[in-house]
């Protein structure tokens, strides 16, 4: 069984790593961002998001005790090359709160 070559499945490997930082979620507490403060934080998981690592950020504390506040949770262009890298085994989310 003969396999493709790493060149003809380089096109495909870019655009997946292109389209994996295209999906936020987001949750808007109270009224949601009334300003633009942002703050960003790392939420850091193992083993493609089997076992979390350290604290989870806390939203709260990152809007500075704000009651409205929009909390964006995705992956970025540097979470996805980090995951690749380690081969999933570091897999990091950043999680964005504008307040």
């Amino acid at each position: 069984m003969k396999f493709p070559s790493i060149k003809s499945l380089l096109p495909l490997l870019l655009f997946i790593l292109l389209l994996s930082a295209c999906h936020p979620t987001h949750f808007i507490v109270g009224k949601g961002a009334q300003e633009k403060h942002v703050t960003t934080q790392q939420n850091k998981f193992l083993f493609l998001g089997l076992v979390h690592v350290g604290t989870a950020p806390d939203p709260k504390q990152m809007s500075k005790q704000a009651t409205d506040y929009t909390i964006t949770v995705k992956l970025t262009f540097t979470d996805v090359v980090l995951n690749i890298i380690t081969l999933g085994v570091y897999s990091p989310l950043t999680v964005r709160v504008v307040h």
